[in-house]
């Protein structure tokens, strides 16, 4: 029997993932200031600065998920294109789920708490094992997950409804020793993976296995999909963005003022609103990327990379602003240029590494 390929490269995926990269950066260090309690973003700071209430109603409105989800629909979208079958084939992809949940453990518990990996690696163990199964199965998997997830989100707006005592938790940006900075990190990393594991495993799980379909499609690299593409980013990328618009603009005065409980309704059903640009957005971008192959050519470079440049995001924002680091607090839009900055440089390294892989890339595919 002959070895599996590895998994094939799709340059307006790799591009795609680069592009999903920057508004991960921007909303992880942008929100450092509002954990454990608040996010994913923090209210504006210096506050009634007219431009830092701008660029943080923008990173609300227009930045603030889109990162992560559309990491989830490119995770499943490689799954459909890994050419790993049989049981061999789930061994090796359990082999790197599990090494991706390690290193998501050891980053949610000594750098920061908002990791992703622990959550995408539960999620993908359980779309390995739908990587074979019809295009037909997978739909009805996808309305039933569709069900789960609006059950989710109204139990999720129950429970913000009720009154509780309780009590702040202590910023993660006050200064602190590294042992009493870790254990609470530690501890609310642990919390609130367990939480999204019990209630919100069905949305990476939803958008995992849309990329899986798309994959199978081959949405992204075959001519045929393309004025079904067009049409659909044309008549719905607008208003799109006009409901993310309106929908951040009601619960502004209380995101820019760091009301709990508004901050609370905006974490519920920040990613809906989300899921309906990208919906439209991303096909606009593939057919963007297919007119012109130098944004491709720019771009596709740092997708092969994006694991290294996220975890090395979080350790500068450990360093920077963590009580165990330096416990920066720059205003926002110090923050949002740094963010760019280092998505920018993310960019300029790749094209000097060339095809070459980072560490942690080359051991995850192993």
């Amino acid at each position: 029997m002959s070895p599996a390929r590895p998994p094939q490269r799709v340059a307006a995926v790799d591009a795609l993932r680069a592009l999903a990269l920057l508004p991960v950066v921007a909303v992880n260090w942008g929100g450092y200031g509002a954990l454990p309690d608040m996010g994913p973003m923090a209210p504006p700071t210096p506050a009634g600065s007219g431009l830092a209430e701008a660029v943080s109603w923008v990173l609300h409105a227009l930045i603030a998920g889109k990162g992560i989800s559309l990491l989830a629909f490119l995770f499943g979208y490689s799954q459909g294109l890994s050419q790993d079958r049989g049981e061999a084939g789930l061994a090796r992809r359990r082999r790197r789920l599990g090494k991706m949940l390690l290193l998501g453990v050891l980053h949610g518990t000594l750098l920061y708490m908002g990791d992703i990996l622990t959550l995408y690696a539960v999620a993908g163990s359980v779309l390995a094992m739908w990587a074979g199964i019809r295009l037909s199965q997978l739909k009805v998997r996808m309305a039933v997950l569709l069900v789960l997830d609006l059950g989710v989100i109204a139990l999720t707006f129950f429970m913000a409804t009720l009154v509780m005592d309780q009590t702040p938790s202590t910023p993660l940006s006050q200064p602190a020793g590294w042992a009493e900075w870790t254990l609470r990190n530690g501890g609310h990393f642990l919390s609130s993976t367990i939480a999204f594991v019990i209630l919100g495993l069905p949305t990476p799980l939803l958008l995992m296995t849309a990329g899986l379909m798309a994959a199978r499609l081959r949405l992204f690299s075959h001519r045929r999909w393309e004025p079904m593409l067009s049409r659909w980013s044309r008549r719905w990328l607008l208003p799109a963005i006009a409901v993310n618009i309106v929908f951040t603009t009601l619960l502004w005065p209380g995101l820019r003022d760091g009301d709990a409980f508004i901050s609370g309704q905006y974490a519920i059903f920040y990613l809906y609103p989300t899921l309906l640009l990208l919906s439209a957005a991303v096909p606009a971008m593939v057919l963007r990327l297919r007119r012109d192959p130098r944004l491709l050519h720019l771009l596709a470079p740092l997708g092969r990379h994006t694991l290294t440049l996220y975890l090395l995001s979080s350790v500068l924002s450990f360093v920077l602003f963590s009580g165990a680091g330096l416990a920066w607090k720059p205003g926002t839009v110090v923050v949002a240029l740094l963010s760019l900055a280092y998505w920018g440089g993310g960019v300029a390294l790749a094209h000097l590494i060339g095809p070459r892989r980072l560490p942690l890339e080359a051991w995850l595919s192993r």
